[in-house]
């Protein structure tokens, strides 16, 4: 049964003007994310990654070209409708985490589901357990971020992605901040996530996520590329 791609760019273009020049950040970017397939960005810094995640997780506005988020053109969305569709779809994962300080585990992870008024107490705290237990991190539900290795915070972050059930994952360096053993960890809960459905990007500059993503591309100045792999992924 053919499934509907969850996010498309058609020929997007993104610039910004100074009063001297004008600078094209990204240039002429089809790209579909479908859904339980792991797709992974590489490039050098100033390439243009971080603007294009900024689009794909409708935080900002392409200057060309146009987006579609389950099948809806984004484009003219106003920026209310478009924020109570981000968090209806897509997660977050961040490099630097993001947790708050002085929130525990458990805390961090319910944070999304605070603006569900229809869902109680009990079933956001019994949601945000399920997502720790999925992340390895049931017995460290009471620390606070501050008694979390790197790994375990960013596992902690990712639980927190999940929290709204969204289709599409979107992670910026993932395991830039964290050791060897949480990184296959990280790894393998993302291929986990990708079988259950999820669509993911991943923004990165580890190399080892070649071995295990569906697309691979890369990006410089501006441009976004698909490169065949060679060989089986795992």
């Amino acid at each position: 049964m053919h499934k509907e791609p969850l996010l498309q760019l058609k020929d997007v273009e993104k610039s910004f003007s100074t009063k001297t020049e004008n600078l094209q950040i990204l240039k002429n970017i089809n790209f579909t994310v479908n859904p339980g397939q792991m797709n992974v960005i590489m490039g050098p810094s100033g390439s243009g990654k971080s603007t294009l995640l900024n689009l794909l997780g409708l935080l900002d506005r392409p200057t060309k070209g146009e987006i579609y988020l389950n099948s809806q053109l984004t484009n003219k969305l106003k920026e209310k409708e478009k924020s109570k569709l981000r968090a209806k779809t897509v997660g977050f994962v961040f490099q630097d985490f993001n947790l708050f300080p002085n929130l525990n585990a458990l805390e961090n992870v319910t944070l999304p589901l605070l603006i569900h008024k229809e869902i109680s107490k009990e079933s956001r705290e019994k949601k945000a357990r399920e997502l720790l237990e999925l992340v390895g991190l049931s017995h460290r539900t009471t620390h606070m971020p501050s008694s979390l290795s790197g790994g375990e915070k960013q596992r902690v972050s990712i639980a927190r992605s999940l929290a709204a059930n969204p289709k599409l994952l979107l992670a910026d360096e993932p395991t830039g901040n964290v050791d060897e053993e949480n990184e296959i960890k990280i790894i393998e809960l993302f291929k986990k996530l990708t079988n259950s459905g999820v669509g993911l990007v991943i923004v990165t500059h580890n190399p080892v996520f070649k071995d295990y993503t569906d697309h691979y591309y890369v990006m410089k100045k501006g441009v976004l590329e698909e490169v065949i792999l060679n060989y089986e992924i795992k």
